[in-house]
């Protein structure tokens, strides 16, 4: 039986996992991370994508994710995220709705400021990761 770790996945109202995990991958800022039973300690910022958890069960559960932090602190891992979402609670249409109009902002504002480009950017990347997780 392979080590097992503890990983978290919260947001600011939400606790969405609490389970003990083989393996779990997930988008940082600087590209995708990887943790298995036994990481050394880390503190690193998360971008917007996918997490992956490998439960200890043999199942995988996959979430979508937007900004935060992961936490390695001996045995546990905690995913702190402003947004999160179950992939399997994902409904196609309303996530592709949800591109499309990100997309159509981004037109609109005319990418006007570096501030308002970084908000329709992260919109769109929310969106097109919704629409990636809700296809299967």
């Amino acid at each position: 039986m392979p080590a097992t770790f503890r990983c978290s996945i919260v947001t600011p109202s939400l606790s969405l996992l609490s389970a003990d995990a083989n393996y779990v991958s997930f988008e940082a800022w600087d590209g995708q991370r990887g943790v298995m039973a036994g990481a050394s300690p880390f503190l690193a910022s998360l971008g917007v994508g996918v997490a992956r958890v490998e439960l200890s069960d043999g199942t995988a559960k996959t979430f979508l994710v937007d900004s935060g932090f992961a936490q390695m602190r001996g045995n546990e891992l905690t995913l702190v995220t402003d947004y999160a979402e179950d992939a399997a609670n994902l409904n196609r249409a309303q996530a592709e709705r949800e591109y499309a109009d990100a997309k159509a902002k981004a037109v609109e504002m005319g990418m006007t400021s570096a501030e308002a480009r970084a908000q329709v950017e992260r919109a769109q990347r929310v969106a097109a990761t919704k629409v990636a997780l809700a296809r299967g």
